[in-house]
């Protein structure tokens, strides 16, 4: 991750991408909690940024969405992290918002951004323990 990190900030976006994807595999067989699923979040976040620096939004995108179904399943299913999970929707939702940013897309950008901060609001608000239905995601 840091070797992907470290080619991300030289400006070696095909190289950094190649090393975010090349710890995949390493993570295939671990069993799903929310420390491995932070780690494969992480990824496609990096992997997601490269892209949408390279100036490919679309495919940006994808990777984040990978990254925001991590969450979602945290935060819907018995077993879950709904802490984690929620944490990695907002996460991924900070990412897009940039990446919309680099895009042209500024309003949209400020759109997310403030739910970030709203969501952010609601999670230092409410109880871990509280049932409150799932985050909103875009699909």
């Amino acid at each position: 991750m840091q070797r992907g990190n470290a080619l991300a900030a030289l400006g070696r976006e095909v190289e950094a991408i190649d090393s975010y994807k090349s710890i995949l595999p390493l993570l295939e067989n671990e069993p799903r909690c929310a420390r491995v699923d932070w780690e494969r979040h992480s990824i496609y976040i990096n992997i997601g940024n490269a892209l949408s620096r390279s100036g490919d939004f679309e495919a940006a995108d994808e990777q984040y969405k990978l990254a925001e179904n991590l969450g979602v399943e945290h935060v819907n299913l018995d077993g879950g992290s709904r802490q984690d999970g929620r944490n990695m929707i907002i996460h991924v939702k900070r990412a897009r918002a940039f990446a919309l940013r680099r895009a042209g897309r500024v309003d949209d950008a400020k759109a997310l951004l403030k739910e970030v901060i709203e969501e952010k609001k609601l999670i230092e608000t409410t109880p871990e323990t509280d049932k409150t239905p799932a985050l909103e995601v875009e699909s």
